[in-house]
């Protein structure tokens, strides 16, 4: 499926199966008060993934560089045994995204994450993907998803079809 965020600003293709996660399930993955704006998971794989939208976080894609080594950084200080590789680059269908891979315990076990910044319309777009630790066709699944990514350029707001955060297609 392709999912639509942001007012029409960014477009990733997805499974079919990923729905959204139950607030239970919210609340023990992230029990803090600021929680991601969007959070999908595959039930039956324990694969997720996250995306929110920063407007006050200004990005241009000469600073990706710059920005995903600050963020791992902020990680890795927070965490440091958490990191599984140097932070990079990769190709997306609307330019370039930051990315790194880190490991955390979660209630399945040990996860594997990948997190992941990229520029839309200037501001910054931050997201989390992960699957369990032993899930190799999730990892794999993790970098096709942040590939399919595509930044749109901004409607107006009488050119929005709807409003809600996000929605299938």
């Amino acid at each position: 499926m392709e999912l639509v965020m942001f007012e029409e600003q960014l477009l990733v293709q997805l499974p079919d199966s990923f729905t959204e996660m139950e607030k239970s399930r919210i609340d023990g993955m992230y029990p803090y008060e600021e929680k991601p704006q969007i959070i999908l998971e595959d039930e039956s794989t324990h694969r997720f993934c996250t995306f929110s939208q920063i407007l006050s976080q200004k990005l241009a894609g000469n600073q990706l560089e710059y920005a995903i080594k600050e963020v791992c950084s902020i990680v890795t200080s927070l965490y440091p045994s958490c990191l599984l590789g140097e932070p990079g680059l990769i190709y997306c269908q609307g330019g370039r995204c930051g990315w790194f891979s880190f490991r955390a315990a979660g209630m399945e076990g040990e996860l594997f994450h990948v997190m992941y910044i990229l520029p839309v319309n200037g501001c910054m777009v931050l997201g989390t993907a992960g699957c369990t630790a032993d899930d190799k066709e999730g990892k794999k699944w993790m970098m096709e998803m942040i590939r399919s990514l595509k930044p749109c350029k901004k409607k107006y707001s009488f050119e929005i079809k709807r409003k809600e955060l996000y929605y299938k297609r």
